[in-house]
């Protein structure tokens, strides 16, 4: 598979990343501030940083292994994995004549990582959270974080020296969405679930009654106020979900693929009227 990428052509991204990346550092977390959501919920009390994987098995698929991984358990039944939003904005630009850009390829690396040395990357990850940490504390603010940006893996099982990340930072609010309808994690008190809906698969949806997490509705249109008999409110004004009212339905405006998608993922405001 050959990358277009800064007026060079390289055989495979296995080449590229040799080339361009070998031996160099890697940042999991990145600053809220540079996200266009995510910046909305920085305040003078808050502050929130993100982990941007690559989603579903496109690392896999992008290394050309012979297994493909996912880090999206739920990708295919609720056919999320073409509109995802990794994709939106910056990081799906490329310039012209490129077939890649420097946001995907760092996404590429991070899943790599968590793939090929998991421990390590716990340990990274460890030190990112406690040095952001470090920085809320000295300044005074909240702490908080999602893990998963563009993934969706269960970090309540992800286990560094014996504890999650959520028990070794009882101090910081973690919070994701997540299409895993049978997460549990009401033991964990800082941690904090959105459940993505989907009616591209009839048995996914047919759970939107049974989930107890708020629930995240990605629409094409103007939000509605009522879905499925509960209020919508406006997903796209905070990403801080935590601060939701509860039994409510997030609304999302579709961005970037999803404003084509016609699986089901993607609701059509015009069919509800």
């Amino acid at each position: 598979m050959k990358v277009e990428y800064k007026d060079k052509t390289y055989k495979s991204y296995p080449n590229l990343l040799d080339k361009l990346y070998k031996d160099k550092p890697i940042t999991l977390l990145t600053d809220g501030e540079s996200n266009a959501k995510l910046v909305k919920g920085i305040t003078e009390k808050m502050s929130v940083v993100i982990m941007h994987l690559l989603p579903h098995d496109q690392a896999d698929q992008l290394m050309e292994r012979p297994v493909k991984r996912t880090v999206c358990a739920y990708a295919k039944s609720a056919n999320c994995w073409k509109p995802c939003l990794n994709t939106a904005g910056r990081g799906g630009i490329n310039k012209k004549g490129e077939t890649t850009n420097a946001i995907q390829l760092a996404r590429l690396r991070r899943t790599n990582f968590y793939w090929d040395d998991r421990q390590r990357f716990l340990a990274q990850l460890y030190k990112e959270i406690q040095k952001f940490v470090n920085k809320c504390e000295k300044n005074n603010i909240k702490p908080c974080i999602r893990l998963n940006g563009t993934s969706d893996i269960q970090w309540e099982y992800e286990l560094h020296e014996g504890k999650n990340m959520f028990d070794h930072f009882p101090e910081v609010q973690f919070y994701d969405y997540t299409k895993i309808h049978t997460r549990k994690i009401d033991h964990i008190p800082n941690y904090h679930l959105t459940w993505s809906y989907s009616e591209a698969n009839e048995k996914y949806a047919s759970k939107f009654d049974k989930v107890p997490h708020n629930k995240a509705v990605v629409f094409n249109g103007v939000l509605p106020s009522m879905f499925k008999g509960l209020k919508v409110i406006d997903g796209d004004k905070t990403d801080m979900r935590f601060l939701d009212e509860p039994n409510s339905v997030v609304g999302l405006k579709a961005k970037g693929k999803a404003r084509q998608d016609t699986s089901g993922f993607v609701i059509n405001v015009i069919q509800l009227a």
